[in-house]
């Protein structure tokens, strides 16, 4: 169970997620002997969802030339924000998620960002101080003419899960890890065509994602993760995830089991 500032930067709490996975898997287990850790399940709601993308992402520069025209490795920036800037915005999958399970998550961003509420919600997040130097030395970049729009300080969340986001529409398109599965759970509100429906908050349209394994529509609103109907779902999706792990151990189980019977 993983807890974040929901108003932070999302690559700044994906970068957070990323970093606790790792440690927790090094105390638990450091010479890497368990298997079972080598195959682990993502499950994440809402914003919660990009973060689990975003464990199974090879970024390359994509989320960089989002930004800028210029290249990371000239750009004129202080220690500090490149070191912070590597760390939220070149991303590479994490060697033991196998899966993924979305629930509700904004693909395509949320409605809400661009309402009154969201600009409400807007003015009360406090990001920490930190990243105030760092949002100034992007505004001398775009002074300078080197980055793609103009970026006044650093986004909240709410600025990322906006459609029209560079950082959003950049994990968009980005496809999920070779070796990774995924699937999404997608609530909607009401009993009409769910391609024209939403939970309230995130669309049908946004949650969709055409490549994934499973797509199951629930309806409710946006809290979908306590209704039976979602809750259903994962556990049959853990059952198939544990069911494939049985079935690629048999072979090599067998295997050493035959080996044992052999005559001296």
């Amino acid at each position: 169970f993983f807890q974040y500032n929901t108003g932070n930067p999302i690559p700044d709490s994906a970068a957070a997620l990323r970093e606790t996975l790792l440690q927790v898997v090094g105390e638990l287990d450091p010479a890497g002997a368990d298997p079972a850790l080598r195959q682990m399940v993502v499950v994440g709601h809402s914003q919660g969802g990009l973060l689990a993308k975003m464990t199974a992402v090879h970024s390359g520069d994509a989320f960089w030339r989002s930004l800028s025209d210029e290249p990371f490795q000239v750009a004129d920036l202080r220690a500090e924000t490149r070191a912070y800037v590597q760390r939220t915005a070149f991303v590479e999958p994490l060697p033991f998620v196998r899966r993924l399970v979305f629930v509700a998550t904004p693909h395509g961003g949320t409605m809400l960002a661009s309402s009154l509420p969201g600009r409400i919600a807007r003015r009360f997040i406090q990001l920490p101080g930190g990243l105030t130097n760092i949002g100034l030395d992007l505004l001398r970049l775009h002074v300078r003419g080197a980055l793609r729009s103009a970026i006044r300080q650093i986004p909240t969340s709410i600025d990322n899960m906006s459609p029209d986001d560079p950082f959003l529409r950049t994990l968009h398109d980005l496809p999920i890890a070779s070796g990774v599965a995924a699937h999404s759970i997608i609530a909607v509100s009401g009993n009409g065509p769910v391609e024209q429906g939403s939970d309230g908050v995130v669309r049908w349209s946004s949650a969709h994602l055409p490549d994934v394994e499973s797509e199951v529509v629930v309806h409710s609103g946006h809290s979908a993760q306590s209704e039976p109907a979602t809750i259903e779902e994962v556990r049959r999706i853990l059952y198939e995830h544990l069911s494939l792990i049985a079935a690629d151990a048999a072979p090599t189980q067998a295997a050493a089991s035959s080996a044992l019977q052999r005559p001296l």
